[in-house]
């Protein structure tokens, strides 16, 4: 049985300050679909840009090729904040093929008395609502690692990214393997932080949520279908390594390059 998500304490009650950046190729790629061919570096960053929130900025470029031999360069750039209590949380995505801005998704979401409000400013001015559940990035992150603490083994969640067009809330259902805490020999730069550190392997399944379109919703053997599918070894700080990305008709991993730990603000001051 799913357990599922509540709102959860300061945001970044789990996660330190980190660099980390992965190397994205192509794992597997059903006959006859879309893509080809695929390689690409992903850039992700956890600041503590102040005392009030946590900031995540995300980069991630990478080249495909279609069966029919055609190329595109992607350039997808993410930059969010999140503030400690959960209360809101700020997000601008822009997306560039081949140089050329092809998609923005900007706005901000704020808890309200009357659940969950966003404010849209791109690509289409606008507002949404939702439930007071609706977990965000960082919130739901942290409740990950304190279930795989407290030894439970999934957990459902209705989580809101500000993924595009703004308005989109994915159902999630993720489930927590055992921890393992020996020394796996990783020796990947600046990864000896990782030593002594508990880790669990995780698979985190994306579904349409609240608002999505009856086509939007794809059913084999009588079972819904996910969007997409993310499974990775997670540690107890927050960062994750061994990253599987499964779109169904092809999948991409994800291995950790180089990794590196800024100085974390002292808020004990503020």
């Amino acid at each position: 049985m799913a357990i599922a998500a509540g709102i959860v304490a300061p945001a970044n009650a789990q996660l330190v300050p980190h660099r980390a950046v992965y190397d994205i190729s192509l794992e597997r790629a059903d006959e006859g679909g879309t893509i080809a061919s695929f390689n690409g570096r992903m850039v992700i960053e956890v600041v503590a840009s102040d005392c009030d929130g946590i900031a995540t900025n995300s980069r991630y470029v990478f080249r495909s090729g279609s069966a029919e031999g055609s190329t595109l360069l992607t350039d997808l750039r993410t930059a969010q904040w999140e503030a400690m209590d959960a209360s809101s949380f700020r997000f601008l995505t822009r997306r560039y093929d081949d140089a050329n801005l092809t998609e923005e998704t900007d706005g901000n979401a704020e808890r309200t008395s009357n659940g969950v409000r966003i404010a849209i400013k791109a690509p289409k001015e606008g507002q949404v609502r939702f439930n007071d559940d609706v977990m965000f990035p960082t919130q739901h992150l942290n409740r990950l690692i304190e279930f795989a603490r407290a030894r439970k083994h999934t957990l459902s969640a209705r989580l809101y990214e500000g993924a595009d067009p703004g308005t989109q809330i994915y159902d999630t259902f993720a489930v927590i393997g055992s921890a393992q805490n020996g020394d796996d020999g990783l020796k990947t730069p600046g990864s000896e932080r990782l030593k002594g550190l508990s880790k669990w392997p995780v698979t985190i399944s994306y579904f349409p949520g609240e608002g999505s379109k009856p086509e939007e919703r794809e059913t084999a053997g009588g079972e819904e279908v996910p969007v997409y599918a993310i499974s990775s070894l997670l540690y107890e700080n927050g960062v994750s390594r061994d990253i599987l990305l499964d779109y169904g008709e092809f999948s991409l991993r994800g291995t950790l390059s180089t990794l590196s730990f800024p100085e974390k603000a002292d808020c004990a001051k503020h």
